[in-house]
């Protein structure tokens, strides 16, 4: 029984008709209705030549870029490329997989367990300073096959190289042959007639510091055996968010600046995570690309405490004349009385930044409590965390924490994402006797003084 036109019930089977209930129609309204099918087919056809009628397929609009790297080149992969037509087996065997995310929760023994991490890394401008991060990369004792990496690079100068250097670099990286490639490029480098201004500020640098570095770099696959191993995967993503604050470091410490470029990286971070996390991984690590010094081990280091978010302490050299070194991270701090107050005086939208003195907030700063002598694996806990270098459970991210890119508790980004973590039951938590080294990035007042101190120089010093 099906229902008619009109819902009701009918006892004739779909397509049939009664030949006793069916009209003869005159030939004068079959010449009619010739004619105006004519007319309707002569219309359809010249008004099918014009390109602003035609029915067109709306594509949408995502302007991101997305490549896989193998020892044999970059492949940029094609959404649009059309499906070959599979039997139901075929595709059921290709495209369905089963994962028991309770098999993925991370443990503190990630490495013996067989833990897949995904190592995250944002690029902006960052030509100058990959060849320092793809030796960390490789410097890396975690095994290098339970290792996906996906890099992000995205709002660059229109000159920068940084997304053709990431491609040489990644083919590099997974033939094995990436450590030969850096020694040429260094030795090139140090051969060329015409040496940069912009290398000055290391003739003020602290020389223990300045040795220290060139030795980490100097005879690298002295580190550990598997140096050159090929990573698990490497994939590769350009996206612009419209980021327009320069990369100098006072542009981007200014904090004018600060809740506008937080908010922006946030929502590149969670893109990124978006795109990049698997079923199948364990642990997420967040690494800036201008770290210079780090242990092998601190994928390890970080995981074996077993918390949800853990971070180690992040400080930077300074020449000699301004002290030697510095806390840098500043974003890693544990809450206080002073800024929950200070919250309740600020607008909903309005960002809290450490560091300025626009904000009082008299937090402990992990950075603050470091002690080179004390063991580097006392933990403390944490709300806010910076986002130089960080190890998470990729379980979190599974149950919806993330990168604000909005005003979440008067915070954005990173320090945000501590404080989401924290109120939604997670362990976050520092080593602030561990510490990974930022490169030193001149100010224009330190070029300044550096500049002036040269002048002196070459007068003979007075």
């Amino acid at each position: 029984m099906v229902l008619d036109d009109y819902g009701k019930k009918s006892d004739l089977p779909i397509h049939s008709f009664n030949p006793k209930k069916t009209k003869q129609t005159s030939p004068l309204k079959k010449i009619g209705a010739g004619i105006v099918a004519i007319i309707l087919l002569w219309w359809i056809f010249t008004r099918g030549g014009d390109d602003n009628t035609k029915p067109t397929l709306q594509v949408p609009d995502d302007t991101h870029q997305a490549f896989e790297v193998t020892k044999d080149g970059i492949t940029e992969i094609d959404p649009t490329e059309p499906v070959v037509a599979k039997t139901d087996e075929e595709i059921y065997k290709e495209t369905v997989n089963y994962y028991d995310l309770a098999d993925y929760t991370g443990s503190a023994d990630g490495s013996t367990k067989g833990d897949v991490v995904l190592f995250l890394m944002p690029l902006r401008n960052a030509e100058n300073v990959l060849p320092m991060a793809f030796h960390n990369l490789m410097n890396l004792t975690y095994d290098h096959s339970l290792i996906d990496i996906a890099f992000l690079v995205s709002d660059c100068s229109p000159n920068d190289r940084t997304l053709e250097t990431v491609f040489e670099y990644s083919v590099a990286l997974q033939n094995g042959t990436l450590v030969d490639k850096l020694r040429e490029e260094e030795e090139f480098k140090h051969s060329s007639k015409f040496k940069g201004s912009s290398d000055l500020f290391q003739l003020y640098m602290d020389q223990e510091y300045v040795n220290n570095v060139k030795k980490a770099y100097n005879n690298p696959e002295s580190y550990h055996a598997n140096y050159r191993q090929p990573f698990r995967s490497v994939s590769i993503f350009k996206k612009d968010f419209g980021q327009a604050i320069g990369q100098g470091f006072s542009d981007r410490h200014a904090v004018k600046v600060q809740g506008i470029r937080r908010k922006l990286m946030g929502r590149a971070r969670n893109w990124l995570t978006s795109n990049a996390l698997k079923p199948d991984h364990s642990w997420v690590y967040w690494r800036d690309v201008d770290i210079e010094t780090c242990p092998g081990t601190v994928l390890q280091d970080l995981m074996k405490h077993d918390y949800d978010v853990m971070v180690p302490n992040v400080w930077r050299p300074l020449p000699t004349f301004l002290g030697n070194e510095q806390p840098y991270d500043l974003n890693s701090w544990i809450e206080s009385e002073a800024a929950v107050e200070l919250a309740k005086t600020l607008d909903e939208d309005d960002v809290i930044v450490e560091g300025y003195a626009e904000y009082a907030t008299w937090r402990v700063h992990l950075a603050y409590i470091r002690d080179n002598r004390a063991s580097p694996d006392e933990v403390i806990d944490l709300d806010g965390v910076g986002g130089v270098s960080i190890l998470a459970k990729a379980r979190i991210f599974r149950r919806g924490v993330h990168f604000p890119a909005f005003t979440f508790m008067n915070h954005a980004e990173t320090e945000a994402f501590g404080k989401m973590a924290k109120e939604m039951g997670f362990k976050v938590g520092g080593l602030p006797h561990y510490t990974v080294w930022h490169i030193y990035e001149p100010s224009e007042d330190d070029l300044k003084a550096i500049a002036k101190m040269e002048r002196k120089k070459r007068r003979g010093g007075k």
